[in-house]
């Protein structure tokens, strides 16, 4: 698994596909702090709900880096496909970790809030910016040209399940009554934010709890894909 990883960060790597995703965010992160001063747990949640669309469009593009006929000796030599893509879909994980320690990192490190950030507050805001970078990760695998062929039609579907994602709450206000619960279904995003809007008066276990809704939703979704591909014997020519 490690040596299909590191062969897939040097694909990654040598495609530039990382390029727009990773220059925006962190010139993104730069321009957002460059007003000072700014409130420490409020400012995560932009920095948490910019890096989880930052995953999914990092994951839109890994997912896809192969050619047919390269993935199908890729596939060989990895020996199942299910290998292949849970490995790609955890380098696309991996790859936004570095990208959520400088999104926790930079503003503490140059003074850009109003006060001092606790070690505990650096290091929740740095679980929830990974736990949230991991529920992008499992949403954008959906899009892969293994279920949408057009690429112009999968960014844009995807597009549109990240904004209904950052626009939970508002949908919810505007669901008949009875129809609250459908809510569930959709990703946990807000939780986390949530949480991080309200830091000091949320409960243990409701930090907690935002962060294991979005891992294990996460966790549902890409299995949920994993079974699809083995299920329909999706190859590497998308039959």
């Amino acid at each position: 698994m490690t040596a299909l990883v590191s062969f897939l960060h040097t694909c990654y790597m040598r495609s530039y596909r990382y390029g727009p995703p990773t220059f925006v965010f962190v010139l993104g992160i730069i321009f957002v702090y460059s007003v000072v001063p700014n409130p420490v747990m409020e400012s995560y949640a932009f920095s948490t709900t910019f890096l989880f669309i930052i995953s999914a469009v990092i994951c839109y593009t890994v997912i896809d880096i192969e050619t047919a006929n390269q993935e199908s000796v890729t596939m060989l030599h990895s020996g199942s496909l299910l290998k292949l893509y849970i490995s790609k879909l955890l380098y696309s994980w991996l790859f936004s970790v570095p990208l959520a320690l400088y999104a926790v990192i930079f503003p503490a490190l140059f003074q850009k809030f109003d006060r001092s950030a606790s070690f505990e507050e650096l290091c929740m805001s740095f679980i929830y910016h990974v736990s949230s970078s991991w529920l992008g990760v499992a949403l954008a695998c959906w899009f892969s040209s293994k279920f949408i062929r057009s690429r112009v039609m999968s960014f844009l579907l995807l597009s549109v399940v990240v904004v209904v994602t950052i626009s939970v709450e508002g949908i919810e206000n505007m669901l008949p009554e009875g129809l609250e619960n459908a809510i569930l279904l959709l990703p946990p995003l807000h939780s986390t934010i949530n949480v991080l809007l309200d830091y000091d008066a949320a409960t243990l276990s409701s930090k907690l709890a935002a962060i294991g809704a979005s891992l294990l939703y996460g966790v549902i979704i890409a299995a949920l894909f994993l079974f699809m591909l083995h299920k329909r014997k999706l190859d590497s020519s998308h039959s």
